[in-house]
């Protein structure tokens, strides 16, 4: 009966214990914490009002893990960066995955412009991001990338040179339309969205 009582505390003990996590996981788990305080400081503050030190007290750790991970502000910034341009990949994605006859080219435009409606996605990747990364790095991103497959699809005459000029064109014209819609009030930012959809529409 005695042993029986202990053998039920230990292994109680044991139930109780939080498994040990290895380095490697708390490393990931740090890094990941300097991302996630690092998307939210980037966009609420900008890039230019937004130290390394802000972002370490944010996630409660110091800087050095930061540039460990991420090397300098530039770099921990582009990753942000790429962070935002993902989520609107995935959001095109999710258009791409609906039969035809379920989607219409303009709910490409609609995922763009319900994403732009985040101010720090704004902030990032349509403020920042083309001053502080370049635009040598946005020709290969892969939200340009996904924009260059969209419209090789819906415009299979457009090649080359062609497909480049208009792509960019397009892109341009969407980033600085999303703005305007962001920053209409209201009733102003529905008339924008039916305006830009008829447009798409009319083009395809």
């Amino acid at each position: 009966m005695q042993y029986s009582y202990i053998i039920f505390l230990v292994a109680s003990d044991k139930q109780m214990k939080k498994p040990v996590k290895s380095q490697s996981e708390r490393r990931t788990e740090t890094q990941a914490a300097v991302l996630r305080s690092a998307c939210k400081l980037f966009g609420s503050n900008g890039y230019d009002r937004t130290s390394l030190q802000d972002i370490a007290a944010d996630c409660g750790t110091t800087i050095r893990p930061i540039y460990h991970y991420f090397k300098n502000k530039k770099i921990l910034f582009e990753a942000v960066t790429e962070t935002y341009e993902n989520q609107l990949v995935e959001a095109l994605s999710l258009v791409d995955s609906k039969p035809e006859f379920d989607s219409s080219p303009d709910e490409y435009w609609l995922a763009f412009s319900q994403l732009a409606t985040d101010a720090s996605f704004r902030q990032v990747v349509l403020v920042d991001s083309p001053h502080i990364l370049g635009r040598e790095r946005w020709a290969n991103t892969a939200v340009v990338k996904k924009a260059s497959e969209i419209i090789q699809q819906r415009f299979p005459a457009l090649q080359g040179i062609n497909r480049t000029l208009f792509t960019r064109m397009l892109i341009g014209a969407l980033s600085e339309a999303v703005m305007v819609f962001a920053e209409a009030g209201d009733g102003e930012g529905e008339e924008l969205l039916n305006h830009v959809s008829t447009l798409i529409r009319a083009l395809t």
